[in-house]
């Protein structure tokens, strides 16, 4: 029936009378049997004066308002999850006993983040410079700047006061009897002779166990405590001294006057290159928090809109890698290549690097527990299958395939990739100082006071070791870490050789380098009795 602009569609209607239909309406005479079952499964009618069918668009995902907020939740979201990923993030998911030294403490990730906010603040105020437009951008007051910068300086002090709590309970009646204000103030006034004290009473007050003094100051430095189950896993300084001798080895010494000629403060800079598995992500972390050339600081960001990851945290001219790419080899990368991370925007000239170096058995071992972009014949029972185990008429070695930044290389086996790699670095003539990661993990302080010196930064007056524990589920014992692990593995004698069959000692004790081996002071092992 049609009323007005309506189409209604009616059924099942029963005459209720046979009185004649009106002349105003022809409904009028048409009810609906309330009585009716199927009547309650109709859907009830609209009322309204619009249309009875929808009209497009008027969905809540269609409305401006809730898509614009929509939006906006989503920026909010990607942003965190960069940020906290720029913050935390990047470090390799290594296995074995190098695996704890790739990742940081807790405490120094959150120095790291704390830093991070800094660096972020002083990033946006550069980039707001740079567009000559006072009106543009948060933060457009230095003294907002300086105000969240001193927020950060008091969270810190709070941070280490809380550490100290933990590490020292005698004085958690006191920090109870503190009020906030006075907690604040007590932060502030936290000063590196202060903590040089604490490190030092610590030292001294430390139980032993037996455990050489050479040990001890490495572990206090860590903030590793000594129990007796760990100072009988510990090895002794004499199978340390055995493997390396008693003091570190640094060549290229004599290239630091010549870098600190050519190359201005504001624009040193200073950061690893060595093989995989060499312990370049700690030598990284040990410069980061201990060494500072003061002059990188008045030097603009790369770009300030680049993750965190291309920039240096602290900007104190410590960097990650090489900007050619720490693994890539020098000959063909230097000059060629620009790494993806850490690699954009710098004068690779200007880069000062330290190449990292470690003993050929135990560097294969590494091998054997994570390749990266290494590939060949092996198994977890047959490694480093320097000669393979499968042809058993004759020595045939199991080559190797690497994939570096520009091209593939192949070596005859991994004592052949270890033996021209170096070789290589050794041919350089540009200034960097080549170290062994044994002197980095026994005589780390000694190691990175050198590469400061070397290129006129300014080295701390309170050591720090840091490392971290990759799986806390994997370690020795409740107080083990990263640090730990790795003196069980490098420093015991024992575990040089493990996975190396006699056919494979043979062939390494005839192809080795002896130049290099002589050079870093690594030691030969006995040849197999057969």
């Amino acid at each position: 029936m049609q009323n007005g602009h309506h189409t209604l569609r009616v059924s099942n209607l029963h005459r209720v009378a046979a009185q004649p239909p009106s002349d105003n309406d022809s409904l009028s005479t048409v009810s609906y049997d309330d009585s009716n079952a199927r009547r309650n499964k109709r859907r009830p009618r609209r009322s309204s004066a619009q249309p009875t069918r929808r009209a497009f668009g008027t969905s809540i995902l269609m409305n401006g308002m809730f898509q614009k907020l929509l939006l906006l939740l989503i920026a909010v979201v990607l942003f965190d999850i960069v940020f906290f990923w720029d913050a935390f993030g990047d470090e390799i998911d290594s296995q074995g006993p190098e695996a704890g030294i790739h990742k940081l403490h807790d405490k120094n990730r959150i120095d790291s983040a704390l830093q991070s906010i800094s660096s972020k603040l002083h990033a946006i105020n550069e980039a707001k410079v740079n567009t000559n437009n006072n009106d543009v951008g948060l933060l457009s007051d230095k003294d907002k700047i300086l105000e969240l910068e001193h927020e950060v300086e008091i969270w810190k002090g709070r941070y280490e006061m809380a550490v100290s709590a933990i590490h020292d309970p005698d004085i958690l009646p006191l920090q109870n009897s503190i009020n906030d204000e006075d907690a604040q103030v007590m932060a502030n006034e936290l000063s590196i002779a202060d903590l040089q004290e604490e490190k030092k009473h610590r030292a001294r007050n430390v139980e032993r166990y037996g455990v050489d003094d050479h040990i001890v100051k490495i572990l206090t430095a860590a903030n590793v405590e000594i129990d007796e189950e760990l100072a009988e896993q510990l090895p002794t300084w004499d199978d340390i001294v055995s493997m390396y001798g008693d003091k570190p080895i640094i060549h290229g010494l004599d290239t630091c006057q010549t870098y600190r000629d050519t190359v201005k403060p504001e624009a040193r800079m200073l950061g690893p290159a060595g093989m995989f598995n060499t312990g370049t992500n700690l030598l990284f972390e040990l410069m980061k928090v201990n060494c500072n050339i003061k002059e990188a600081r008045n030097v603009p960001s790369v770009d300030p809109l680049l993750p965190i990851k291309y920039r240096e945290p602290r900007r104190n001219g410590m960097r990650w890698q090489a900007p050619w790419g720490k693994h890539n080899p020098p000959t063909t990368h230097r000059g060629r290549n620009v790494a993806k991370a850490w690699g954009k925007g710098i004068t690779q000239t200007d880069f000062f690097p330290v190449v990292l170096i470690k003993d050929p058995y135990s560097w294969m071992g590494s091998q054997c527990r994570h390749k990266y972009t290494a590939f060949w014949g092996h198994d977890e029972n047959h490694c480093p299958n320097l000669i393979r185990w499968r042809v058993k008429d004759r020595d045939e070695t199991a080559f190797v395939r690497v994939k570096y930044a520009l091209e593939w290389a192949q070596y005859e086996s991994l004592l052949d990739m270890w033996n021209k790699w170096y070789e290589e670095w050794d041919e350089q003539t540009f200034p960097h100082l080549t170290t062994r990661f044994e002197d980095l993990l026994f005589h780390g302080e000694e190691v990175t006071r050198a590469a400061c010196d070397c290129v006129g930064g300014d080295f701390t007056d309170n050591f720090k070791y840091v490392e971290g524990s990759a799986k806390p589920q994997l370690t020795v014992h409740k107080g083990s870490n990263g640090l730990v692990k790795a003196m069980l593995q490098y420093g015991d004698p024992s575990k040089r050789l493990t996975g190396f069959s006699d056919r494979d000692r043979t062939y390494a004790s005839k192809n080795m380098d002896m130049e290099l081996m002589n050079k870093y002071a690594y030691v030969p092992p006995i040849l197999p009795a057969s």
